[in-house]
């Protein structure tokens, strides 16, 4: 049973250690949410925002992301992901994630990315055990990669439309949705195999340097994936599990 948890726990984490990365449970709920905010001002240019947003994430070397799921998504059997990663000075990540397996939940698995490793937890409170490469299951600085990341899937947005102004964690932001291309999709998630262009959603801070704080993908009717994005460029330090 054991053997098949790992088995488990190691094909989660191979889409997501990065989008990864990623994390939380309670607070991950409260902190995806969005609420609307009432603003006559007329609306920015949605295809500038993309560029303005993506230059700006292609710059970026760390980050703190709340991703969730719904719907049943078969290549990414993940309900809650929260933690943080980093760039610099090695790419490191850590957090933890609810992921489902054989029709069962298996709450707070931890991991960690160290020195090019992956660490994984089994069981809440259990060992850290190590899972090899990291870049064997995915490689965690594809999300912050300027070719293949956010700032990517930013850039390959498609009739784009600026659709309102609602608050994400506290951030004003502009909600832009679009199509996000197959090609641009598959290489910050290569497991899901997009198949097709897929519809997609930015909320973006209309002032400052206009940072991403959120990314919706509607992979198939009824199912999507969402991240939450904070703490853009903080220092973010990661504690290597005793061997």
């Amino acid at each position: 049973m054991q053997t098949r948890q790992r088995r488990a726990v190691r094909s989660s984490f191979r889409f997501l250690i990065p989008f990864l990365a990623v994390f939380l449970a309670a607070l991950g709920l409260v902190g995806c949410s969005s609420s609307s905010k009432t603003d006559d001002a007329p609306l920015p240019d949605a295809a500038t925002l993309l560029k303005q947003s993506a230059d700006t994430t292609r710059k970026q070397t760390s980050a703190h992301v709340v991703l969730t799921t719904t719907g049943d998504i078969k290549a990414l059997p993940i309900t809650v992901l929260t933690g943080d990663m980093t760039l610099t000075p090695a790419v490191a990540a850590q957090g933890k994630a609810d992921i489902m397996f054989l029709g069962q939940k298996l709450s707070d698995v931890k991991f960690v990315v160290s020195d090019g490793n992956l660490y994984g937890a089994i069981t809440a409170g259990g060992a850290m055990e190590n899972f090899g490469p990291a870049a064997d299951i995915y490689d965690i600085s594809t999300i912050l990669s300027p070719e293949n990341g956010l700032a990517n899937i930013l850039t390959s947005f498609t009739d784009p439309k600026a659709e309102g102004r609602e608050s994400v964690n506290g951030v004003d932001a502009v909600k832009i949705t679009g199509t996000v291309p197959a090609e641009a999709m598959n290489k910050i998630a290569p497991a899901l195999k997009v198949t097709g262009p897929i519809p997609g959603t930015a909320w973006i801070s209309e002032g400052g340097d206009h940072q991403l704080q959120q990314v919706k993908f509607d992979v198939e009717q009824g199912k999507n994936i969402q991240m939450t994005l904070s703490d853009w460029g903080k220092t973010v330090t990661v504690d290597k599990p005793a061997a």
